[in-house]
């Protein structure tokens, strides 16, 4: 960008100004701040336009209805273990429509913010992800809070489908997040 000097000030005056020559050292400097006021905010558009563009769209499966965003580590869940996971969700009250289904691969080449880009209610992540999402876990099957968003963080559902005790854990732990009362 060009550096604007005290002979441009007029293009940013509606009115004459006169100068007197005491405060001409004052005048240059006013000239220097507007100069580097622009120049900042210049900078700050193009930071804004780079994060845009580090902003990917993620590809997952269901409606996303409900705002439940669910991922699960591999590429692909067996067909027994997305008949647990759907059982599961359907004791809850969601199914396809309502979430947002994505495998670790998926996840783990997005940035954060392309994940909370979509605004989730929920985020319940089944096994182990390089990213860093898995800094708000504390321990599997502790609800965490941060900005609005619930956090739910789980084994991987191959060993969840294996053993009655993580199956009890997680059901525990989804009629807290899904705040439903026994009867």
């Amino acid at each position: 960008m060009e550096k604007l000097g005290i002979q441009h000030l007029g293009l940013f005056l509606e009115s004459e100004i006169y100068v007197i020559p005491e405060e001409l050292p004052l005048l240059s400097q006013i000239g220097k701040n507007i100069v580097s006021s622009s120049e900042t905010k210049e900078s700050e558009l193009v930071e804004e336009e780079i994060q845009e563009e580090e902003l990917i769209s993620l590809d997952y499966e269901g409606g996303f209805e409900k705002g439940v965003f669910i991922g699960f580590e591999g590429n692909d869940l067996s067909e027994e273990h997305k008949d647990l996971l759907f059982k599961i969700l359907g004791a809850v009250g969601c199914s396809l429509k309502d979430i947002a289904l994505i495998n670790s691969t998926n996840i783990e080449a997005a940035p954060l913010a392309s994940i909370l880009a979509l605004n989730p209610a929920k985020i319940i992540l089944f096994g182990l992800f390089h990213h860093d999402i898995m800094s708000r876990k504390k321990n599997n099957y502790e609800i965490t809070q941060e900005d609005e968003i619930e956090y739910l963080f789980a084994d991987d559902l191959g060993q969840i489908f294996e053993n009655v005790a993580l199956k009890k854990s997680l059901w525990t732990a989804l009629q807290v997040l899904f705040n439903i009362t026994k009867k």
